[in-house]
């Protein structure tokens, strides 16, 4: 189907029972929006009127100069699939910045194909594109010794639920490690390798990791925790903290939760919810254990998932969520514990984007490597020029019929 204009609402393109029955339920579900929201603003009066959540905010102080590298990576949003094989791409790339100048960048780009099934394939193109923002990252603070801090895209192991399926994975050829001698044979390797690179990012104690689309649900796990199901706001952290921020704050998880990881509470929230949709009880003794098993889950992602032989190496870690404009919502930062929050806030209190309320950097950044829509096939169709003017293979119907779609029925624009 053709897409529709700018300014065009697709709807309307459907068969109009279709699109009267679809109008119809907008206004029962805007009927239901009403309702939550309401339920949320009395919810959100009454959180913020507490000690817990009062001690937990901040004020930014003024702006300070200062010296930063901003890391991002992006990937084929899904793969160019074609009967021979998939095919997909990824980018990353560094920018260091002295104040509000940019003084050095760099690009990385690469592919990767694969025949068998995609699920394995969207994995190890995530896990190429987390080795590829390390190295960018690395390889920046190598070269640029007096910044402050190393800002990264997302938690520092974002891709650690992922591991466990591309573990023996075995690459036809060789890949170059970032550390000298290292060479990266099979899956397991690759994700020693992010492995080993993340703590070292972690260890310079000035790696800060920005989190734009958070999930976590820590707020209600510990409402859950002290106050029973019916204190929860059913309700993500990032939103319930957009209603109650006020501009220029810093709010800390460590602090509201007296010291727990986020972590641990979002865990055992949605270990709660598990047993909850099953129709289980769960009473204070089974919340408890929740709660434990929650903590004892992340050594196991360490350890399994990561292959991080020792996990008490790892740097404790905290959260926080940062707040420069009322028109953007909040964002929340991952750092080693020790780390000066509050002196990185500073240094973008005016260089921040109003409307996304990030620090300019790391748009910019994010802006220079992200894929535009398009690109995988593009690259894809790339290929199959290149093997057509091939003089090997004689035989053209055979790369036509390796590069058909999978579903001919529709075009392919990815």
């Amino acid at each position: 189907m053709e897409e529709p204009g700018l300014g065009e609402n697709p709807l309307l393109r459907l068969p109009r029972p279709i699109v009267e029955s679809l109008f119809r339920y907008a206004s029962e579900e805007a009927e239901r929006a009403k309702r939550r929201i309401l339920r949320l603003i009395e919810a959100r009066r009454r959180l913020s009127e507490s000690d817990e959540f009062r001690e937990s905010l901040a004020r930014i102080g003024g702006r300070i100069e200062g010296n930063v590298v901003v890391a991002d990576g992006s990937m084929s949003t899904a793969p160019s699939v074609r009967l021979g094989s998939s095919f997909g791409i990824y980018t990353a790339g560094y920018m260091v910045f002295e104040g509000k100048s940019l003084v050095d960048e760099k690009y990385y780009a690469a592919s990767l194909s694969w025949t068998e099934p995609l699920k394995a394939f969207n994995f190890l193109l995530k896990l190429a594109m987390a080795f590829a923002e390390r190295k960018a990252a690395l390889e920046a603070y190598h070269r640029h010794r007096n910044v402050d801090f190393v800002i990264l895209d997302g938690p520092y192991f974002y891709f650690a639920n992922i591991c466990r399926y591309i573990r023996g994975v075995e690459f036809d050829r060789p890949i170059e490690g970032f550390y000298s001698g290292s060479v990266i044979r099979t899956g397991r390797d690759l994700v020693k390798e992010i492995s080993r690179m993340t703590l070292e990012l972690m260890e310079t104690g000035r790696a800060v990791c920005v989190i734009r689309r958070s999930g976590g649900r820590a707020i209600d796990g510990w409402l859950l925790y002290n106050l029973g199901w019916e204190g929860c706001l059913g309700d993500r952290d990032k939103h319930i903290l957009t209603m109650l921020m006020p501009p220029m704050t810093i709010w800390s998880y460590r602090k509201f939760l007296g010291g727990e990881s986020p972590f641990v509470y979002t865990r055992m929230y949605r270990l709660y919810l598990r047993k909850k949709y099953r129709g289980e009880k769960v009473d204070r003794q089974m919340l408890k254990k929740l709660k434990e098993r929650a903590r004892k889950a992340w050594e196991k992602i360490l350890e399994k998932d990561l292959l991080i032989e020792d996990s008490s190496k790892v740097p404790e870690l905290e959260r926080y969520y940062v707040r420069y404009s009322r028109a953007a919502p909040p964002f929340e930062v991952e750092v080693v514990e020790g780390t000066d929050v509050e002196r990185f806030a500073r240094l973008f209190v005016d260089f921040y984007n109003p409307a996304t309320g990030l620090p300019f950097p790391l748009d910019l950044i994010d802006q220079a490597v992200s894929l535009p829509r398009g690109s995988t096939t593009a690259f894809t169709q790339e290929v199959e020029a290149h093997l057509i003017h091939d003089r090997d293979i004689e035989d053209k119907s055979a790369i036509s019929d390796y590069f058909t779609y999978l579903n001919p029925q529709k075009e392919e624009y990815v």
